[in-house]
């Protein structure tokens, strides 16, 4: 008896796990209104968006970095991504029913579905920034330049 209740628990917590883990919503990865990003040398941002490109603590297991899903110029990319921001993104429609996305939404999706974390990156903060700098400036350009060729 104790072994079948203890079961059951078991299923019931692994199941209402997966669905707060899976719930991602507009609103969650929509900058809120009033809130202000952070401001700072493109150039700079650019620089420590690569860093945060490659870094595995962002994720809650630390062990994947945006790198891991987007290695090289096309990996895990569709398409959209040659669009200007905002763009269709599959992912995004689908698990959060957002039509487009502009890159800083992007950044804080992936934080959420592919990182595992739990919140999004500070709205403020230089991380958000630098990540959706590097995106826009440096992995977009590439992508759409290799994939032209």
């Amino acid at each position: 008896m104790k072994k079948s209740i203890l079961l059951f628990n078991l299923i019931l917590l692994l199941g209402t796990s997966a669905v707060f883990a899976a719930k991602i919503t507009a609103d969650k990865v929509t900058r809120p209104a009033g809130s202000v990003p952070f401001q700072g040398e493109r150039a700079d941002l650019v620089a420590k968006g690569e860093s945060l490109w490659n870094d595995k603590s962002l994720s809650k297991n630390g062990k994947k970095a945006c790198s891991s899903c987007h290695k090289g110029a096309t990996k895990m990319f569709k398409d959209s991504f040659k669009n200007e921001y905002p763009h269709t993104v599959k992912m995004a429609q689908k698990k959060a029913n957002m039509d487009q996305v502009d890159a800083e939404e992007m950044v804080q999706f992936c934080m959420l579905a592919a990182m595992k974390q739990p919140d999004v990156l500070p709205w403020d903060s230089e991380d958000l920034a630098a990540l959706t700098a590097y995106t826009e400036d440096v992995v977009q350009k590439n992508y759409i330049e290799h994939s032209t060729k």
